[in-house]
C-alpha cells in the first residue's frame, strides 16, 4: 500500500553527537542543518509550529536540490528531529514503507531527474527490508526516447510512482518521446509530444505484465484536453527537445478490475479497465464524465487514491489526492490542498467530504506533493514547498512541519494575519519531499493489537483492516459496508 502503513519492527540504527548549524553558517545555506561525529550525512533541522504532531513518531523524507545538506531518503524521529537512517546518498523520490511479501519495507526511486518544466525522470526502484538490506531493484528496460537526442538509460522508470500491490506487483509510470499529429492545437502534423505510460511489473522477476500508452486513448482523451497548452513554456512540439508534455502522468494505483491514474495537465483522474481502455474521466475543473458538487474542483493534482481500493461496479468510493491548484503557469490564486471526495458511479455526481488546509497560512505548491489518510488524522506533503501540515479527523491543522527554506509573500493579510504564501525556494536551496508518518506509542500499540486480533478472529486480513480503519477516518466514522475488497 502506499505510504499510509505502519512502521512495524524496523531495526533503528541511530546517530549519536547532534549539531545544529545555523543557516548561513555554510556558504549559501539558507536552513539549519544537522550534523553528526558519526554519520557522514547533514540531514534538515525540522521546525514545528503548533503542537508536537500526534499521529506519527516518524518523518520519511526525501531532501533533493539543497546545498547545505544532501539527497537521500532519510528517517528523522519527529520527538527532538534527529536522525534515525538515511540511505546512499542521492535521488530517494517517492521514499515511504510499503508491503512486499507479507513484510515491510522500505522503497525510493533513484536514478536521472529532469527538474521543473520537464519533471519527470528515468530510473529504478529500490526496495530494502526491516534490516535496511536491499532485496530488489525494478527496472524497465527499452529504447525510450528524452528530449536529449542520443541519451539512453539503464532504466525508464518515472520518479512519480511506486506502487506495491497486493499481488506482489509493483505500479509505475514511464514517459517517451515521440512524433505525433498535433494539428488539432496548432502544431505540425509531424510534431514532438511526451507519450506517458504505466506498467505492472512482477518484482521478482522484472517481467512486465501491463503497459498502457495516453497517445492510444486520443478520442476519450484529446490533445485538446490540455491545460497545459501548445507552447507552455517553449514547449512547442517543433524538435525533440521542445517535446510537449501535454499529459504529465503522476500517479497510478489498482482501482476495480484496471487502475486509476492522475494526469497533472488534463486536471484529471481517470479510470482504465483492465484491457486497457478508459471507462471515464473525472476532469477537476469541468467534471467531463461527472457532474462536480461545491467545493470539488481540484487541478495539477497528485497522488490519486482510492478506498476501497476497489469498489465494485458501480459502489460509491472515496478518492483522495494532493490538490496542488497550481502549476508553472498557473499559480498563486488557489491555495493547495489535501483534497478528499466521495465519488457516486451510479449517479456519476462528486462531493466533497473535506478539503484539509489552513485558511491562515495557506501554501501554493507548483510541483509535486503527496496526501496521507491516517489512522486518525491525515498528513499533507506540499512537495517543492518544504512543508508538511498534519490535521485532526474533523478538519484542523494541528501542526506544521518546514524543513527547508522557503519565501513568503508579504503584504497578504487574512483574518487579521499576515497569511503566508509558500512558493518555490531560492535557487539551490529548495527540498523536495514525499512525507509520511508512523505512530508507535504503547497504548496505542495494545489497542490496535487487540483490534487486529478480533478481526484475525472473523477472517479479516491486514490490508482489510488497513482501508476499514482509513475508510472510517475520512467518512466521519461511517463504517464500509462491504467488507471483502
Amino acid at each position: 500500500m502506499h505510504p499510509v502503513s505502519i512502521l512495524l519492527g524496523i531495526s533503528i540504527a541511530t546517530a549519536s553527537a547532534v549539531t545544529i548549524i545555523p543557516a548561513h553558517a555554510a556558504g549559501n545555506a539558507t536552513w539549519p542543518y544537522q550534523k553528526y561525529q558519526t554519520v557522514n550525512y547533514t540531514p534538515p533541522w525540522l521546525k514545528f509550529d503548533g503542537r508536537a504532531p500526534a499521529y506519527g513518531r516518524h518523518l520519511f523524507i526525501a531532501p533533493d536540490g539543497a546545498t547545505a545538506f544532501q539527497a537521500a531518503p532519510t528517517i528523522l524521529d519527529l520527538a527532538n528531529g534527529e536522525l534515525i537512517w538515511n540511505g546512499p546518498k542521492g535521488h530517494a523520490f517517492a521514499f515511504g514503507v510499503q508491503q512486499y511479501d507479507g513484510q515491510d519495507v522500505l522503497v525510493y526511486w533513484n536514478g536521472t531527474s529532469f527538474p521543473e518544466p520537464v519533471g519527470r525522470g528515468n530510473g529504478a526502484i529500490h526496495i530494502l527490508n526491516r534490516h535496511y538490506e536491499e532485496i530488489a531493484v525494478v527496472t524497465l528496460a527499452g529504447n525510450f526516447v528524452e528530449l536529449t537526442p542520443g541519451a539512453s538509460y539503464e532504466s525508464n522508470i518515472d520518479l512519480h510512482e511506486i506502487y506495491i500491490t497486493a499481488d506482489d506487483t509493483l505500479l509505475v509510470t514511464a514517459n517517451n518521446v515521440t512524433r505525433a499529429d498535433l494539428t488539432s492545437v496548432g502544431g505540425s502534423e509531424d510534431g514532438w509530444i511526451v507519450d506517458c505510460q504505466i506498467y505492472e511489473i512482477d518484482i521478482a522477476t522484472n517481467e512486465v505484465l501491463f503497459s498502457w500508452s495516453s497517445l492510444d486513448h486520443l478520442h476519450e482523451l484529446p490533445l485538446t484536453a490540455s491545460l497545459y497548452h501548445l507552447g507552455s513554456e517553449g514547449y512547442n512540439g517543433t524538435t525533440q527537445s521542445k517535446a510537449w508534455g501535454y499529459f504529465h502522468i503522476n500517479s497510478v494505483a489498482p482501482f476495480q478490475d484496471g487502475y486509476i491514474i492522475s494526469s497533472r495537465y488534463l486536471c484529471s483522474a481517470i479510470a482504465i479497465g483492465a484491457d486497457g481502455c478508459v471507462k471515464w474521466r473525472i476532469q477537476g475543473r469541468d467534471g467531463a464524465d461527472f457532474t462536480l458538487g461545491n467545493g470539488t474542483n481540484f487541478c495539477y493534482q497528485h497522488d490519486i487514491r482510492t478506498l476501497p481500493v476497489r469498489p465494485r461496479g458501480n459502489e460509491s468510493f472515496v478518492l483522495h489526492m494532493h490538490d496542488n491548484s497550481n502549476c508553472p503557469i498557473d499559480n498563486g490564486t488557489v491555495a493547495s490542498s489535501g483534497l478528499v471526495l466521495n465519488v457516486h458511479p451510479a449517479t456519476r455526481s462528486v462531493e466533497l467530504s473535506q478539503r484539509l488546509r489552513d485558511p491562515s497560512k495557506p501554501i501554493y505548491a507548483i510541483a509535486q506533493g503527496n496526501f496521507e489518510p491516517m489512522l486518525e488524522g491525515s498528513f499533507a506533503g506540499h512537495g517543492w514547498i518544504p512543508v508538511a501540515e498534519e490535521f485532526s479527523s474533523s478538519g484542523r491543522r494541528r501542526s506544521t512541519i518546514q524543513y527547508g527554506a522557503a519565501v513568503a509573500r508579504p503584504g497578504v493579510r487574512q483574518h487579521t494575519q499576515e497569511a503566508l504564501r509558500t512558493v518555490k525556494a531560492e535557487k539551490g536551496s529548495s527540498v523536495t519531499a514525499e512525507v509520511q508518518a508512523a505512530r508507535d506509542s504503547k497504548d496505542w500499540v495494545a489497542e490496535r493489537d487487540k483490534d487486529v486480533q478480533e478481526a484475525l478472529d472473523v477472517g479479516k486480513g491486514f490490508g482489510d483492516m488497513i482501508m476499514d480503519q482509513i475508510y472510517e477516518v475520512v467518512n466521519w466514522g461511517k463504517k464500509r459496508d462491504d467488507d471483502d475488497d
